[in-house]
């Protein structure tokens, strides 16, 4: 070899290293970690990483998820992603430090530059979602439920709710929701359950309401003071004729008269939670919402709007579908005039894949009645959990494959861990 090819030769020896399996941990939170991980120089392969606390293997995740963002980075295909949720047996009930490893190749992952993770495995529940009651005061025509075989308004009793309390420190902030699909305001102990709930675990809870019930200042003090996360309010429309149709049974003085003594009472306590509002889209109130946007954060002290799609549920008629029902094709345009808009919002655009011509049952939680699965029910972790008002935990999109009341349980946090 001659002295240049030895230089050369040289050159390259002295130059760093660079594996061919590289990656990073993006988050960290609770009981998962997510992030991505590959191979450039073989690009198919989906490698495996587990978590370790101390010499123990406390978690695994295949590395294989789709992450558009390492798409448009030309990382490969983009599906290197993971999501690697902690096992329960053998965690500590506190704050543990654990690594991160590459199967394949036995080397770390690092989290902000870090090796070692702290995480507190005592939250594992992504949400709860509390039904305090199980009806509403308003039938509107786009609604999830299917109201017409309810004719009872159950309520939730106090031991009940006080035992379902005793999850609440295993879900993240904002993951215990006192309704998600009924209105809360129906219980006449609302503000009573709010007082049962521990001052430091108060973020953690959250409501929706269609304020459609008149309601008193002191009820909106008691709101004002309670330290929650957030409280939703409903926002479809400030057009009196069009609120008549969309929230059937609502009169929009009513509703009008609650929001403005709730964002009085709201201004004059420092530290009151935060109001968000939720429009559902339509074609009757297309032309409005951008109208509703500036006047929910001017008058009534919008943190944030929410924009939904309408779900699509078997017991809404045609002819509601027909008369209100935005396409795809209407968003776009909607969009654009928002973002001409100083306020913050979020769209909930509806799905690609047909969604239109797709029709979901109703969400009728409160009936689904059990069956026998073929065999044992597989959960993914984290759970996601729904409660009815007698106390029966469901599992969140496997309702009918088990169910276990909160009664029976001594001790729910080491039972659900173990699922």
């Amino acid at each position: 070899m001659n002295r240049a090819g030895l230089l050369n030769s040289l050159d390259k020896s002295l130059r760093p290293f660079r594996p061919a399996v590289s990656g990073y941990i993006d988050k960290a939170e609770h009981s998962t970690v997510m992030g991505w991980v590959w191979n450039s120089d073989h690009p198919d392969q989906r490698l495996t990483v587990d978590a370790y606390l101390g010499a123990k293997i406390v978690g695994s995740a295949v590395a294989d998820q789709l992450r558009p963002d390492l798409t448009r980075a030309g990382i490969g295909d983009g599906r290197y992603g993971f999501s690697c949720y902690l096992q329960p047996r053998g965690l500590a009930s506190s704050e543990i430090d654990i690594q991160l490893k590459v199967r394949e190749t036995g080397s770390y992952l690092k989290f902000r530059h870090q090796k070692t993770i702290r995480l507190d495995p005592t939250v594992f529940l992504t949400f709860i979602a509390a039904d305090i009651v199980n009806n509403c005061n308003l039938r509107c025509p786009f609604c999830m439920v299917d109201y017409s075989a309810v004719t009872k308004t159950e309520l939730m009793s106090e031991e009940t709710f006080v035992s379902l309390l005793r999850l609440i420190r295993s879900v993240p902030e904002g993951g215990f929701w006192l309704s998600c699909l009924h209105e809360p305001t129906l219980h006449p102990r609302l503000n009573d359950f709010i007082e049962l709930i521990p001052p430091d675990c108060r973020n953690k809870v959250w409501f929706t309401t269609n304020l459609a019930r008149p309601l008193s200042e002191k009820v909106f003090e008691g709101w004002a003071r309670s330290g929650l996360h957030h409280i939703n309010v409903s926002l479809d429309t400030m057009n009196p004729e069009l609120f008549a149709v969309l929230r059937k049974f609502g009169r929009y003085n009513v509703f009008e008269a609650n929001l403005n003594l709730l964002a009085k009472v709201f201004k004059s306590v420092p530290g009151a939670p935060r109001l968000r509002y939720i429009t559902v889209a339509f074609k009757s109130n297309l032309a409005e919402i951008p109208r509703i946007v500036e006047h929910a954060n001017l008058h009534w002290l919008s943190s944030e709007n929410e924009i939904r799609y309408t779900y699509n549920m078997e017991h809404i008629t045609d002819q509601f579908r027909k008369e209100h029902y935005l396409h795809r094709e209407d968003w776009p345009g909607l969009t654009a005039r928002l973002s001409q808009l100083p306020y913050p919002y979020v769209i909930d655009c509806p799905p690609g894949g047909g969604y239109e011509e797709i029709i979901q049952p109703s969400a009728n939680y409160f009936d689904i009645r059990r069956i026998k699965p073929e065999a044992k029910p597989v959960f993914v972790h984290p759970l996601s959990l729904r409660a009815r008002t007698d106390g029966t935990l469901l599992v969140v999109r496997q309702e009918s494959q088990f169910g276990v009341n909160i009664h029976s349980l001594s001790d729910p946090v080491a039972f659900l861990r173990e699922l």
